[in-house]
Formats: C-alpha cells, sequence, structure tokens
C-alpha cells in the first residue's frame, strides 16, 4: 500500500466532502422548506464526486481503473448490479412493517400529504386523468426499478470510482479483504458524518439514539454494501459495475416510505433509524445476510479453498 497517496486521497476526500455537506447543512437548517432542501441534496450531489477529485490528486491520473464496460462474461453481474436492490430492499420493508405494523399504509397517505404541503392537491388532479393513487404509485415506482439505477450511475461513478477503484485495491495490497472491508466502509461512512450529524441526512433528527446510533448504523450499512461492491468490481474489473450497484440502491432506497402511514410522523422519526429508508437498520438486514455469504466466498476463493 503506498501510504502517501492514501492520505492525500483520505484527505482531500474528506476536505471537499465535509466542506460541501456543512454549507449545505446550515443553509438546510437556516432555511427551512423546499429551497433549503433543494440546497441540501445539491450539496450531497456535488460532494459524491470529491472521490473522484481526490483519486486525481492521490494518481494524477484514472489508469487503471476499468473503464471498458466489459459486457462479455459479465452479463450476470449486470443483471444483479442493476435489480438484486429490488428482492432485497422489499425484504427489508417487508421486515419493518411486520415489526411496526403501525406505520404501514396502502394509500399513500404520506404522498398525498406531500403534495398537499407542495400546493398540489393530488387526488384530485389525478381524477382528472382518470388515475387513482395507486395506480398512479405503481406508474411511479416502475422507472425507479427499470430505468433509474442506470441513470444513477451518473453520480455514483464518482464515488465509486475513488472508493471501490482506488482506495479498496491499495488498503487490499497490506491488509486483506476483511480488513480492508471494514476500514473501507469505515471512512465511506465518515465521508457522510457531516451531513448526518448537522442536516440530519437519512434518519433526521428525531429518532431513538440520535445521533450516535445512526452514525454506528450507517457504518454498518458502509462496511455491508462496501463488501458486496467491492467483490462485484473485483470480480468485473471494471467500475461501471460497483457504480451500477450503488445507483441501484439509490434508486430502490425510498420505496418502502411511499407505505408510510402520514398520521403517524412522530411514530415514524423515533424509529427512523430502524426504516423504513434503505439504510434503516431492519432494512439492511437482508443486505447483511447476502453480504455475509458473499464475503465468505470471496475470502475462500482468495485462499484458494476454491476454484
Amino acid at each position: 500500500m503506498d501510504k502517501k497517496k492514501v492520505i492525500i486521497f483520505t484527505a482531500v476526500t474528506m476536505a471537499i466532502a465535509w466542506t460541501l455537506q456543512t454549507i449545505g447543512s446550515i443553509y438546510k437548517i437556516s432555511n427551512p422548506g423546499q429551497t433549503g432542501t433543494t440546497v441540501f441534496q445539491a450539496s450531497l450531489a456535488i460532494s459524491m464526486f470529491a472521490p473522484f477529485a481526490a483519486t486525481l490528486a492521490a494518481r494524477r491520473n484514472l489508469k487503471g481503473i476499468g473503464w471498458k464496460p466489459g459486457f462479455k462474461g459479465n452479463f450476470k453481474w449486470l443483471v444483479f448490479c442493476a435489480y438484486v436492490t429490488v428482492p432485497l430492499t422489499c425484504a427489508g420493508g417487508l421486515l419493518f412493517y411486520l415489526i411496526f405494523p403501525g406505520l404501514f399504509d396502502a394509500s399513500g397517505s404520506l404522498l398525498i400529504e406531500k403534495n398537499m404541503e407542495a400546493g398540489v392537491d393530488l387526488v384530485a388532479e389525478l381524477g382528472k386523468s382518470g388515475l387513482d393513487i395507486k395506480t398512479y404509485m405503481l406508474i411511479q415506482l416502475v422507472p425507479a426499478v427499470i430505468v433509474t439505477p442506470f441513470i444513477n450511475v451518473i453520480s455514483a461513478i464518482g464515488e465509486e470510482t475513488g472508493w471501490r477503484g482506488f482506495l479498496y485495491p491499495e488498503l487490499n495490497k497490506s491488509f486483506g479483504k476483511v480488513k480492508t472491508w471494514i476500514i473501507g466502509g469505515l471512512l465511506w461512512a465518515v465521508f457522510h458524518f457531516p451531513a448526518i450529524l448537522i442536516g440530519g441526512y437519512e434518519y433526521g433528527t428525531g429518532y431513538i439514539g440520535c445521533p450516535w446510533f445512526g452514525l454506528i448504523v450507517f457504518t454498518l450499512f458502509c462496511i455491508v454494501f462496501g463488501v458486496m461492491e467491492e467483490i462485484v468490481y473485483d470480480r468485473t474489473k471494471c467500475i461501471w459495475y460497483p457504480a451500477l450497484l450503488h445507483g441501484s440502491f439509490n434508486a430502490l432506497a425510498t420505496l418502502p416510505q411511499i407505505f408510510v402511514n402520514a398520521g403517524e410522523k412522530d411514530l415514524m422519526d423515533k424509529y427512523a433509524v430502524f426504516g423504513p429508508f434503505g439504510t434503516g437498520l431492519i432494512l439492511i438486514i437482508p443486505y447483511i445476510i447476502l453480504a455475509v455469504i458473499m464475503g465468505i466466498c470471496a475470502v475462500r476463493k482468495s485462499k484458494g479453498v476454491v476454484s
């Protein structure tokens, strides 16, 4: 491992991301409402390219990261990265609502309420087109599942170039897979900490154990999802595949939220660290199971136990 390059990469990544996230978070707090939220989200989107910039600072080039799609022999990984999040997120969402049945509402009440807050009577508008809320929800889900993962690759590639393309391979040279997954996941999580601590990213600010429990859960998620992405990258030798997996998760992360009962906002805020957003502790249980299986197979393969 080139310690100097790793230090440069980490320092540049955190400096850019933390600055952007802090500014965006403070602006959001000072300007509650849509404008503040938009600026906050923009700061997060831009910070996703901090690892990309840091990779350039550490390596001065992006050669050897794997930019050719490499479809030959990787079709199964293409399907895996684009759609494995669908059953995993659905399973996590089902488990969450089984544990918290009072938060479940299939009528789309939260979606209706959010539109009302924006001055739009969604039910009335849909009625003009002959649609009901459930049909509308289904129509919204289709592109999120099928198309959006590929669109999200554009933003996800900024992070993946740095984390999977540079940092994990460097760490692997000195620490091996398991320690690399833990260290890399921890750094990936810390990358998001200002947004979580100041801006209430992922879980809000009113959940049980705020803010430390949220940091722990999010770190666990980053380690787990980092295992999956590192293995995908190692098997495909192409950075676009982990970026697609990342983009697919982002596309599906809010899916379980459309079934939240709008009349239970206080309860939802209290238990937000468990779900129904994709990085909630209950939501990531299926991901943990799959990551453990993939990790065991990868470690055994690296030791020559399996071919």
